[in-house]
């Protein structure tokens, strides 16, 4: 069945995962153990699968006290696909942010005459600490052998202009850069966007990582941050009651995801959308798609703890 090591857990092969699974209260009703162990070889892993759990209620007393309830496999195999939708649908979005978040530092660049691209990068290394001075350009070092920005690493190691430094950074560096360029420029906005950029990190980072993000959606350990009031205002155009805005954005999850949407339409909607913010009331498009929001389609049900499910 597997074979014990140093912290007590065993090494299962597939009979034995199905074994340890049936303890723990999941049924094999609606795809059988065959089928499970192919998805568990094939398709995915225990722990990757297993870490759905969470989403499910536990029995209390009696013989099963312990053991999950109302708990198939394959919710766990709906969840899991359902969860690499939701990366999938995502990604696209945190990577737009961090492209639209260089070309916007750039542009700034371009048409402000005190601006030359090379001293900008000097001041920003200076202002640095000598621990986070280290770490940018070890950062930057280490793709001196990399297939795809190693000529770049190579031509720029002496002094590299901004769009050099942009090119080569994380995206957590382009963040701190935005940061930097938002005070050096006096511009409150890029300093609000440089906020919703390290959230769109984190999702960014999670959906790249393939974390599993919609088992953190029904918990209710780690309380968020009041949401900024920008975020609040885009949601309530939206159609989000107080209520559901309040109990939603303490979820840390949840706020990360509506900040990197609020993000991203505020980016890629340029100046004029920057400049105007979300003070305009939402076209008759946009109220529609808060209706949809609150209501989603009848081929949804609501699930455990509030998450979709499809129905049949």
């Amino acid at each position: 069945m597997g074979q014990q090591n140093k912290d007590g857990k065993p090494k299962l092969d597939p009979e034995g995962q199905i074994a340890f699974l049936r303890g723990k209260g999941v049924t094999f009703e609606r795809m059988d153990e065959a089928d499970a162990m192919r998805y568990l070889s094939r398709e995915s892993y225990l722990f990757s699968a297993y870490a759905y759990r969470t989403l499910f209620p536990r029995r209390v007393g009696g013989a099963h006290d312990g053991e999950y309830a109302n708990l198939d496999f394959c919710d766990l195999v709906d969840l899991e696909r359902l969860d690499r939708e939701l990366r999938a649908a995502l990604l696209p979005l945190a990577l737009d942010a961090e492209h639209l978040a260089k070309a916007r530092v750039l542009d700034e660049v371009a048409r402000r005459p005190s601006e030359d691209g090379h001293s900008i990068v000097r001041d920003y290394m200076a202002a640095l600490s000598p621990s986070e001075r280290s770490r940018r350009e070890a950062e930057i070092s280490r793709l001196r052998r990399d297939e795809h920005s190693g000529d770049l690493q190579r031509h720029y190691a002496g002094e590299m202009p901004i769009w050099v430094l942009l090119e080569l950074s994380s995206f957590g560096t382009v963040a701190d850069v935005y940061r930097y360029c938002a005070s050096r420029w006096d511009d409150a906005a890029m300093l609000d966007e440089h906020y919703m950029l390290k959230k769109a990190r984190d999702v960014r980072n999670a959906c790249a990582h393939s974390a599993a993000i919609i088992n953190g959606l029904g918990t209710n350990g780690h309380v968020a941050r009041p949401a900024p009031s920008e975020l609040t205002t885009a949601l309530r155009e939206a159609g989000f009651s107080k209520r559901s805005r309040s109990s939603r954005m303490r979820n840390p999850r949840l706020q990360q995801i509506a900040t990197l949407l609020l993000l991203h339409k505020r980016m890629a909607g340029g100046d004029r959308a920057r400049r105007r913010g979300l003070g305009a009331s939402p076209s008759p498009g946009k109220r529609r798609e808060g209706r949809a929001l609150r209501h989603p389609p009848r081929r949804f049900r609501r699930g455990v703890h509030g998450i979709p499910r499809r129905a049949g």
